[in-house]
């Protein structure tokens, strides 16, 4: 049985985060676009790797930075396969 090679996606979509200020926190968001091998935001959100490249690709890797997460996937384009994983 031959086992297919993984689509690698470019997305557009909504992250999200929580930044400390004071005694409370303030909700921010931001449209960006990236490239992943992901399918949806939930393997997005479980990827704690995926999560720190993007973090520091916007510029968010202060200590005031929590609960950060894709909120929206906006769209998703097929770009290429992966010639090395497999799904």
């Amino acid at each position: 049985m031959k086992e297919e090679n993984q689509m690698i996606y470019l997305y557009s979509a909504r992250i999200g985060w929580k930044k400390k200020r004071g005694g409370g926190y303030i909700n921010n968001y931001k449209e960006v676009e990236f490239v992943s091998r992901a399918e949806d935001k939930d393997q997005m959100n479980s990827d704690p790797m995926f999560i720190m490249q993007i973090m520091s690709q916007n510029g968010l890797t202060g200590s005031a930075i929590t609960a950060f997460r894709v909120i929206e996937i906006l769209s998703q384009k097929e770009i290429s396969e992966s010639f090395y994983y497999k799904k």
